[in-house]
């Protein structure tokens, strides 16, 4: 192959793969939606949504959190437009935020290993690697204690007021679960003024 071909050639290469990376660069930036709470301030503008729709946090971002000994931070991130609109999240390096349930005004706990998470309306249940262990599918969760949960299908959640950090949920099925997801305790319903009490 004559020499003038080969450097046409990879020139072309050249040309050819430069165009995407433009095309990419250009088309990724998308506006910041969330803005992200600390005790002590708020971090304006430090989240957008993903391609997949999950929210991604800024690299500057990123880099400031306060990870523990297992390589979680989490954040409340709240919604611009809309204040009302906040969700916990657990954050780990690599991986697209997990969102997890409210428990004292923080998220929630891993208890027994477990923190509850919703995902498309639903709640299951996330390890500390975030990996959905139990899958979402749950109306109503309660976090782990002692190697159960009490789990509800159907119930609803109700709140004292719209901005009270209590609530419980009522009616629908409910029944106890073990870490791995199994019933350990059937599924009956729930009767208003009466204890829900498992064998």
């Amino acid at each position: 192959m004559p020499e003038f071909l080969k450097i046409a050639a990879l020139a072309g290469l050249l040309v050819l793969s430069s165009k995407p990376v433009m095309a990419i660069d250009q088309t990724s930036v998308t506006p910041a939606e969330f803005d992200c709470w600390e005790p002590e301030r708020i971090f304006k503008q430090c989240a957008a949504k993903g391609p997949d729709g999950r929210p991604r946090l800024k690299r500057s971002y990123l880099a400031r959190l306060r990870y523990d000994s297992d390589g979680l931070a989490s954040v409340l991130l709240i919604h611009r437009t809309d204040t009302k609109q906040s969700q916990w999240f657990y954050v780990r390096r690599g991986l697209a935020p997990v969102p997890v349930e409210s428990m004292d005004n923080g998220p929630d706990y891993f208890n027994d290993g477990l923190a509850r998470s919703r995902v498309g309306g639903k709640i299951g249940y996330i390890d500390r690697k975030l990996n959905l262990v139990i899958p979402a599918t749950y109306d109503g969760a309660y976090p782990f204690e002692d190697g159960v949960a009490v789990v509800c299908t159907a119930c609803t959640l109700v709140s004292e007021s719209e901005h009270s950090e209590h609530s419980w949920y009522e009616g629908g099925q409910w029944g106890r679960i073990d870490r791995k997801g199994r019933v350990v305790s059937p599924f009956r319903p729930w009767q208003k003024g009466q204890r829900l009490e498992f064998n």
